[in-house]
């Protein structure tokens, strides 16, 4: 069997967000479109196949179960099936130009999860912000001897608007990923 944590370059522990990360940076590098090299198209297959075995939860599960027990003779028929499917699905990704591949419901969907985690991270940022001007606010209805010194609330805020822009800037400006490897 193959080691598709190997071929998109991820520990067996990552998560999917990491895997699909993975997996757009790596049709990005290897579609034929992007990479003249003679074996690129090789890799992106490879890189395709690993994909459609690692991305769906259920099918993750199975084949790291594989991987640490003896493969049953039915099931490495199924695997070698599953891996026919997925090779073949990608051949014919690799010969669509990049711009066709972009529509492909797998990119699509590794783009959808990926911008996900980047809003829910500049949401998470908002709340940095706005949790500790809001029990500022609160606090201030408490006697003076019980309010905790401005400072305690200013630091998180600083950290939360340093966070916001310099995700911004490399999501709105750079045009760059912050969660890809690079």
């Amino acid at each position: 069997m193959k080691d598709y944590y190997l071929i998109l370059g991820v520990s067996r522990n990552a998560t999917s967000s990491e895997i699909k990360t993975a997996y757009r940076n790596g049709c990005k590098q290897f579609h034929p479109d992007k990479n003249a090299h003679p074996d690129a198209h090789l890799r992106f297959i490879e890189i395709h196949e690993a994909y459609e075995f690692l991305g769906d939860e259920k099918q993750r599960k199975a084949y790291d179960l594989a991987q640490r027990t003896r493969v049953t003779p039915r099931y490495e028929q199924y695997y070698q099936h599953k891996e026919y499917a997925a090779r073949n699905r990608a051949k014919q990704y690799a010969r669509q130009d990049f711009e066709e591949f972009k529509k492909s419901k797998y990119y699509k969907l590794a783009v959808g999860v990926n911008n996900g985690f980047n809003f829910l991270f500049l949401f998470i940022c908002l709340l940095i912000i706005v949790v500790p001007i809001y029990m500022y606010i609160l606090q201030q209805e408490l006697p003076e001897k019980d309010q905790r010194p401005f400072i305690g609330f200013l630091v998180p805020i600083i950290m939360g608007f340093a966070m916001g822009i310099w995700a911004s800037y490399y999501w709105f400006i750079k045009k760059q990923d912050i969660f890809s490897i690079s």
